[in-house]
């Protein structure tokens, strides 16, 4: 009889764990952004008065709107603006291509 008892706790103390787990699961879901309002602009494409392309994803540092290849030193026009290059927030960050794809 004890033994049964044991048991059912057991279960029931599982059932509970497996319960939990689910909500957490489910609460940690996002949800869907709505962007037919305002959709990003292809990469490379640029929004008036933007002197780069817009993030791709809210909340994202924009992409690069030019070829990387062979300008792989952002901060050489970045830090000081050179050619009308957009100054960079952030001089202090080196890995540029980490953030910005």
């Amino acid at each position: 009889m004890v033994r049964c008892q044991k048991t059912a706790k057991v279960l029931l103390l599982m059932l509970l764990v497996l319960m939990l787990s689910a909500l957490v699961l489910t609460g940690c879901q996002s949800q869907p952004v709505d962007q037919s309002a305002n959709p990003p602009a292809p990469v490379g494409e640029k929004e008036p008065g933007t002197a780069m392309g817009t993030a791709t994803v809210e909340g994202f540092p924009p992409p690069a709107s030019h070829a990387i290849e062979g300008r792989e030193n952002c901060g050489t026009c970045h830090n000081e603006g050179v050619g009308g290059a957009p100054k960079t927030p952030h001089p202090e960050l080196t890995v540029c291509r980490q953030c910005h794809v």
